[in-house]
């Protein structure tokens, strides 16, 4: 059975475990090290060993950014996509909703209809 231990004292493990290192490809920095948690707790995951890594503070805020930017846009767009009543207001609404993200989205240039080819 895993063990669950406090978050200070699973915190404390977790880095002792990884020798004091930050695990992220390529970095392996010793100083402002931080305990992170593979499986949030919110989504299930518990403090124990296997579900910690040592990252360094950058790297624990990137990677906890990139996983707040990813469930915002599935959120939004299981809003913006989801059907709804018909209606000329409603699908105008949609289509230009869904331009928005993939204007933002896209790395090549402003969005274009297939018509301007």
């Amino acid at each position: 059975m895993k063990e669950k231990y406090s978050t200070k004292l699973w915190g404390r493990l977790v880095k002792e475990r990884d020798g004091e290192r930050c695990q992220h490809e390529g970095c392996g920095a010793t100083e402002m090290l931080e305990a992170h948690h593979i499986i949030p707790v919110s989504l299930g995951g518990g403090n124990t060993l296997n579900n910690g890594i040592t990252l360094c503070r950058e790297h624990h805020m990137r990677d906890n950014t990139r996983e707040h930017n990813r469930s915002r846009t599935a959120a939004k767009s299981q809003r913006l996509f989801a059907r709804r009543k018909g209606g000329k207001r409603e699908a105008a609404y949609r289509f230009l909703s869904r331009k928005r993200l993939i204007e933002r989205a896209s790395p090549h240039g402003p969005w274009r209809s297939d018509r301007d080819d």
